[in-house]
């Protein structure tokens, strides 16, 4: 007998029909450990996340007849923060919550990183739908309206299938239902991690994969289809050699999109940031001013759209940046009055954001006014959210990399540094240690004393870890490796050589310490690939 959550589920489907007709081995994990144990919690508010393990939260789930839904974040992540601001605080949520086991799992937590593993998750955030049986319904994007959003967490919930299986029956000529095919059209593909797309298919693949959905997706449902044949056509633009068959009917496609306002809303974030590309991609350079105009009033009314998040209408002016320069020459800047459009809505977004949004929003506004070319602006903004943000080691990262554009070497690397000795969390530390090394090596090649010594203090941090060497940790140190190999080979580097034999030698006495996978992880540091 179906819960008393799926017969709720149901009937609310009937009126998510209204609003969609209009469119389309490891060793096991100790079960005490919490998944709230993180030291600088993130936990939205108002909501009831589970208190317990993974292996808990999904024992209630299947003796609850429940789904499961799993947020995979970080205290110090934008998007988290926006999606907190955004999704999490509203009651829709909160309410729909109640239907599922939601689980709260920050990237800092102990276990989180082996569990990064065992659920194929990297970004920060992602949210995957789990079914009552503990499989994989889908994996839900960010950067929705919470009407939307509630709208495509239903549609999870009420799923029988997983999206990997529609995925096979589209590809076997198969009938999906309405429902299915909206799954589809909101699944977060670029956050996919080998779970419906095998990791070995190349991008002609994916983009071939895309195409076929759309094509198949029904004429009847609009929305569903315009965002799969949006999917298919950026795909396709950012393809090296794109096949040129396909190139009217994209175009006809974007066109019918841009024409139309509720498409437009519905493929929201293409319209934001895929503009120059698919403008390039599609039209010959004389046709392309046209089209640009199109996207650039587009943009401009989603920048005045009230009714929109606060963080999307940031995001809308940073895709007028990168809009206005694909229209210029490579090298050549903004007008000077282009400039200061972007000044006056840089600073209206920074005085109509509130104290939670402010983390996302300055992530936002500081790599607008860089790719405007206000470098001093965006140096100023950085340096004044060092003194409000509750995570300021995130921004003086950002102030690493600014400082490396712009030619200033060793300010970068100090930048970088400092962002690691200031930040929390395990798997926050190690990320951050491995940034400034491999900056450093990239800046400061010759500091071979700093290199050694911080490169032996990250290997030693991370051998206190349990279950350290996982996901996210265990690819950082992987690139550490890469890096260090690679510096360690210049003609004068004996002193370089030296570092990388002293490296080794403590590795492998720490790694004696580990067993399973984190030992394989561990003894595989710097040995060549």
């Amino acid at each position: 007998m179906p819960s008393l959550a799926y017969v709720v589920l149901n009937r609310i489907l009937i009126s998510l029909a209204l609003l969609l007709s209009l469119g389309c081995g490891e060793k096991s994990v100790d079960a005490a450990v919490s998944l709230n144990d993180a030291g600088d919690s993130s936990r939205p508010e108002n909501i009831d996340w589970f208190n317990g393990s993974i292996e808990q939260a999904f024992a209630q789930a299947k003796r609850e007849n429940k789904p499961l839904f799993l947020y995979w974040g970080a205290v110090w992540c934008p998007p988290c923060h926006e999606l907190k601001e955004t999704i999490f605080k509203e009651q829709a949520f909160i309410d729909q919550s109640r239907l599922f086991v939601p689980v709260y799992l920050d990237g800092d937590t102990e276990q989180a990183q082996f569990y990064g593993d065992k659920f194929a998750v990297f970004g920060y955030p992602t949210v995957i739908v789990f079914s009552p049986e503990a499989r994989e319904i889908t994996r839900i994007p960010g950067g929705m309206d919470i009407q939307r959003y509630v709208s495509v967490l239903e549609l999870a919930l009420n799923a029988i299938r997983p999206v990997a299986d529609l995925v096979r029956s589209v590809q076997q000529g198969q009938t999906l239902a309405d429902a299915d095919w909206n799954l589809l059209a909101y699944y977060s593909w670029s956050q996919d991690r080998g779970q419906v797309m095998d990791k070995s298919i190349d991008d002609s693949e994916k983009q071939r994969l895309f195409h076929l959905l759309a094509d198949a997706c029904p004429a009847a449902l609009t929305i569903a289809k315009s965002r799969l044949q949006m999917i298919a056509a950026t795909m396709w633009a950012k393809l090296e050699t794109p096949d040129m068959a396909y190139q009217a009917s994209y175009l006809s496609q974007l066109k019918a999109v841009l024409a139309d306002d509720q498409l437009s809303a519905a493929n929201l974030e293409s319209i934001i940031y895929d503009g120059a590309s698919l403008t390039a991609a599609l039209l010959e350079p004389s046709q392309r001013a046209a089209v640009r105009e199109q996207f650039n009033n587009k943009i401009l009314a989603t920048i005045d759209n009230a009714e929109l998040t606060l963080p999307v209408r940031l995001r809308a002016i940073s895709g007028w940046v990168e809009l206005q320069k694909s229209a210029l020459d490579k090298d050549a800047q903004l007008s000077d009055s282009q400039q200061q459009w972007v000044s006056e809505k840089v600073a209206w977004g920074e005085a109509a954001v509130n104290d939670y949004q402010r983390h996302s929003a300055i992530n936002t506004l500081w790599q607008t006014l860089y790719a405007a070319g206000l470098n001093d602006s965006a140096r100023s903004m950085l340096l004044d959210a060092l003194t409000v943000s509750k995570q300021p080691y995130y921004f003086m990262s950002d102030l690493g990399y600014l400082e490396k554009q712009l030619g200033n070497n060793n300010q970068a690397v100090d930048w970088y540094k400092r962002a690691w000795e200031s930040s929390k969390g395990p798997a926050t530390r190690i990320q951050w240690g491995v940034n400034y090394v491999v900056n450093a090596i990239e800046l400061t090649p010759d500091d071979v004393v700093a290199i050694g010594a911080s490169s032996r203090a990250i290997i030693s941090e991370l051998a206190q870890q349990n279950s350290g060497f996982y996901q996210r940790t265990s690819m950082r140190m992987d690139n550490l490796s890469e890096q260090l190999l690679e510096w360690s080979k210049a003609t004068d580097g004996a002193d370089r050589i030296a570092v990388i034999a002293s490296l080794r030698q403590h590795t492998r006495k720490l790694c004696e310490t580990l067993d399973g996978q984190s030992r394989i992880s561990c003894e595989r540091f710097l040995t060549a690939s």
